[in-house]
């Protein structure tokens, strides 16, 4: 997905169709990102992903602030998938050292995880993949009337 051009006589619905495409294919992209970086278990990155977000890091930060552990059942809620099948992922992720568990308090990612090489690829392509779609934007945005 290339983020292509658009034409500059775009008018206002138009520019909302565009933009609506093109987010589109910003999100598909993220999903690929996403999956490639796990494998291909789409799910798999889903829920490390949600964790790394709900710790306070989706990337690792030099310097960055304490990191806030997260409960599995809290991780279940906010991407809307089943407890149960949560669970067994971050005990999947656990076992493969991409996840480990603060007591009771819950589950966080820790750096060496985000600092896989496969991680580092996905920030790459992520970084890239935004780059792309805000230039798009702004085409459509300083499109000549």
């Amino acid at each position: 997905m290339a983020f292509e051009r658009e034409p500059a006589s775009a008018g206002p619905a138009d520019e909302l169709a565009i933009a609506a495409r093109l987010a589109g294919e910003f999100f598909v992209r993220g999903v690929e990102i996403v999956a490639r970086a796990h494998g291909g278990d789409l799910l798999r990155g889903i829920i490390f992903t949600a964790i790394a977000v709900a710790n306070g890091e989706a990337a690792p930060v030099s310097g960055g602030g304490p990191r806030r552990p997260v409960s599995v059942m809290s991780i279940a809620h906010s991407i809307g998938v089943p407890y149960e099948t949560t669970r067994r992922y971050v005990n999947m992720l656990v076992a493969d050292g991409l996840c480990v568990r603060d007591g009771r308090r819950g589950v966080l990612i820790p750096e060496s995880a985000l600092m896989r090489p496969e991680m580092e690829v996905a920030y790459r392509e992520t970084f890239a993949s935004i780059n792309r779609l805000a230039s798009a934007l702004r085409r459509i945005n300083y499109a000549p009337q």
